[in-house]
């Protein structure tokens, strides 16, 4: 897996990585998943054991359906709208929905690798990212979280994928704000 460049997605605040041999950003890729019933029926079939373990209580995949819809779209709109704020407004942005990815850390860091969950309480929706400022964050992809590790497979892959991202843009030279400001995104 190679990344082939960062992409905005509002501005130079909410951008995401895109990796070789994928049509469009991991942004993009995550929410058109999350949006298409066919995607979300064979994830919940394949992953219906951990659906069923009681993580999230006992749910139909039709009922898991719904929720990752409204889910999902909830989501897409609170990140692009709290991206936007955060240009102008200091008490709205990135940072006050994304969260250091390791949950027993409590300081931010230089290029921390972070999640914003689903706004549905209980959400199993997961963006992940890597934080430059408190208002600017590069995704570098997310998951249906339906265990309470990130043991399964397709979360391993997600571990991995923000160590790429993070390695990229220590790489390329962009770990602070200032390095973003003159940023070409395409």
């Amino acid at each position: 897996m190679k990344i082939n460049g960062i992409f905005a997605v509002v501005g130079k605040y909410l951008v995401a990585v895109k990796y070789e041999d994928i049509e469009v950003d991991e942004f993009e890729r995550l929410f058109d998943d999350w949006a298409d019933v066919r995607y979300l029926y064979d994830f919940f079939t394949e992953h219906s054991d951990d659906l069923n373990a009681g993580f999230y209580g006992k749910i139909t995949i039709d009922k898991a359906i719904e929720y990752t819809l409204k889910d999902a779209e909830r989501l897409e709109q609170k990140l692009i709208e709290i991206a936007t704020l955060g240009q102008t407004e200091q008490d709205e942005n990135l940072q006050t929905l994304f969260k250091p990815l390791n949950n027993a850390e409590y300081r931010l860091g230089d290029l921390q690798k972070s999640k914003a969950y689903g706004v549905r309480r209980q959400s199993w929706l997961r963006v992940y990212a890597i934080r430059i400022a408190k208002n600017i964050y590069v995704v570098s992809g997310g998951a249906i979280k339906l265990t309470p590790d990130m043991k399964p497979e397709h979360l391993r892959l997600e571990l991995y994928k923000l160590e790429l991202t993070k390695q990229y843009l220590i790489d390329e030279g962009l770990f602070d704000e200032y390095d973003f400001e003159y940023l070409q995104l395409e």
